[in-house]
């Protein structure tokens, strides 16, 4: 764990325009080891919550993404159907016009 002794060293030792004793560097080297180590066992929790919220968010996503494509192709079956009964209608309708234009013409 890391007291403001070690603190105050390692400012020391990285304090701008100082130079490095022969035995500083490997000193300096080692608590910057230790503030490294020190720093990812603290974060882990945090960083361990951000990646499974990261996962959850992805897995939404992708949930998202199938029910738009799902829905995509419901929009391309109903204008389908719906073009289809559109021709439908037009033949009805046609065909109505055919019926009534011939019962108009003295068969009765």
């Amino acid at each position: 764990m890391w007291d403001d002794g070690k603190r105050a060293r390692f400012e020391e030792l990285r304090e701008p325009g100082r130079p490095l004793q022969a035995g500083e560097e490997a000193e300096l080297a080692v608590l910057t080891k230790e503030l490294e180590e020190s720093e990812a066992t603290y974060l882990k929790p945090a960083t361990q919550q951000l990646r499974m919220e990261n996962d959850c968010a992805n897995q939404r996503s992708q949930e998202i993404a199938a029910l738009i494509k799902r829905k995509e192709v419901l929009v391309q079956r109903l204008e389908s159907a719906l073009a289809e009964a559109q021709d439908e209608e037009r033949a009805i309708e046609a065909e109505l016009a055919t019926v009534a234009g011939h019962s108009g013409h003295g068969h009765d």
